[in-house]
């Protein structure tokens, strides 16, 4: 088992995880602080802005390329994170649908949550795939084979494979204490919210600092909303809360990108909600709409060029909606 972060060396032990104290209250109406610069510009939105205008300028002092000089087509890689509802238990002929589904998504590699028994396995002898067939909560298939494999008890149990020279990695976060329940449910005050929430942020801390400091891809249910997504723009659709969600905190505060905010940055337009195409009450109040599933990247040439959420409908076989999301490197 690995003891120290992807991308590290050296030759001692593994240092104890350094879990900050969260920020305990987010004004109502003031939105999170990393999602806006000073000039008012999304971060996200600067960040293309800024590659933009690096490419003109760059255009402008050299000329336009020739063909002998134009770079290779950039490859693709698609990534789906899959919360599997208990490995596809829970519908008829689940693995069968599963598979299907992710054949028709296009995907290369998906990270899965949610298991029962080898069901990693039987997806992946469906498709006629690598699979890292832990038997837990977390695994990985792909069309690609594995250069290397790597797991964690920390972050409530981690898988990672490299693929393509890319460590990609399956969570899945502790389902305890859900912070929309305390919001819209029991109306609990902010400090209430984020005591709650204490557990999911020191799990996604853990997954930043064991992932280290090279290119990542990190898919999987979060069982958390994302502080890009409950902000002042939509307090209306969240029960009037403004909340920096520690668990989607702490990956942001690590470097990483958001792929599906990134191509999706106006949350009100596209919540991209993925809870729950299937649960929409609770005893007998409405169930909160989220998205709690995520693929978060970062480093190397990894770029997020598309995202979409993907399910639904009769045959759908899971209580999630898959996301989707297309990198060029």
């Amino acid at each position: 088992m690995r003891t120290v972060p992807h991308g590290t060396c050296t030759s001692g032990p593994e240092a104890p995880f350094a879990i900050p104290t969260p920020n305990l209250h987010t004004p109502v109406g003031t939105p999170p602080h990393p999602v806006v610069t000073t000039n008012g510009m999304s971060k996200i939105t600067l960040h293309r802005a800024t590659a933009a205008a690096v490419l003109t300028l760059t255009t402008v002092l050299t000329g336009p390329a020739s063909a002998a000089q134009v770079a290779p087509r950039a490859q693709t890689l698609k990534v789906m994170t899959f919360n599997t509802w208990h490995g596809g238990n829970r519908v008829d002929d689940g693995i069968t649908k599963i598979a299907n589904e992710i054949t028709k998504a296009g995907a290369d590699v998906v990270a899965l949550q949610e298991y029962d028994a080898d069901s990693a396995q039987r997806i992946a002898d469906r498709l006629g795939w690598y699979t890292t067939a832990t038997g837990t909560h977390v695994d990985i298939v792909s069309r690609f084979p594995f250069e290397k494999q790597d797991r964690t008890g920390t972050g409530n149990g981690v898988i990672a494979a490299k693929i393509k020279g890319f460590w990609v990695y399956s969570v899945h976060f502790d389902y305890t204490k859900y912070g929309p329940y305390n919001a819209c449910w029991d109306n609990d005050s902010y400090p209430t919210i984020y005591a709650d929430e204490a557990n999911r942020g020191k799990q996604a801390k853990e997954v930043v600092t064991w992932a280290g400091s090279s290119p990542a891809i990190v898919a999987g249910d979060f069982n958390s909303p994302s502080h890009l997504d409950w902000t002042a723009d939509t307090k209306a659709a969240h029960c009037n809360s403004v909340v920096e969600w520690p668990a989607t905190k702490a990956f942001w505060d690590g470097g990483y990108w958001d792929s599906y905010r990134e191509v999706h940055p106006d949350e009100a337009a596209q919540p991209g909600n993925t809870w729950s195409p299937v649960v929409k009450s609770t005893d007998g109040r409405p169930e909160p709409q989220d998205r709690i599933d995520f693929i978060q990247y970062k480093g190397g040439t990894l770029d997020a060029v598309a995202s979409t959420t993907v399910g639904g409908g009769a045959d759908w076989p899971s209580d999630h909606l898959a996301v989707l999301t297309t990198f060029t490197y």
